[in-house]
């Protein structure tokens, strides 16, 4: 098979739902799948019958999303951030100080909601995440900053956890 040069990158490229952020993709399907673990367990009956644990879960989705806006705010940029290309700068302050990927820590409030129905169910899901957004999201931007930014990007590196405290 031939490589596709940028500007002919096929059919399932130009769908709009392929070009969504490969993060977006591995967060939701990763929250998708606490859920469907925890269907049995209270959450299909809440999702019939409206019951009290949909509301932490909504909360907990809407925190997500307002954290993201307060820090695509302090970024400079629009909640589509995947449509920027390329950072322009590195971006090593206020929320950034203290995790190299702020919003990535940021759902793990919705994935830390499914715990109402079934605290297995939500540290499988953790888990899920953590390790499919470090190997197949984060690794691909990490390398793409020290392309671009360097050793100032390496010196931030080492200064800032990746996600929380030294992890």
């Amino acid at each position: 098979m031939a490589a596709m040069s940028p500007g002919n990158q096929g059919w399932l490229q130009r769908l709009p739902i392929v070009n969504i952020d490969r993060s977006s993709w591995v967060s939701w399907a990763s929250f998708v799948v606490g859920v469907e673990w925890a269907r049995d367990l209270g959450f299909g009956a809440d999702l019939k019958n409206g019951g009290p644990g949909l509301f932490v879960i909504a909360s907990a989705i809407a925190v997500f999303f307002v954290l993201v806006m307060v820090i695509q705010r302090h970024m400079r940029l629009g909640l589509l951030a995947n449509t920027f290309g390329e950072p322009q700068q590195l971006v090593t302050s206020g929320w950034f100080r203290y995790s190299r990927n702020p919003i990535y820590v940021a759902f793990l409030i919705p994935l830390a909601s499914i715990g109402y129905y079934s605290l297995v169910a939500a540290i499988a899901a953790t888990g899920v995440y953590l390790l499919t957004m470090t190997y197949f999201v984060i690794a691909r931007e990490e390398e793409l900053l020290r392309r671009l930014f360097g050793e100032t990007y390496l010196d931030y590196k080492r200064r800032t956890p990746r996600w929380l405290y030294k992890i």
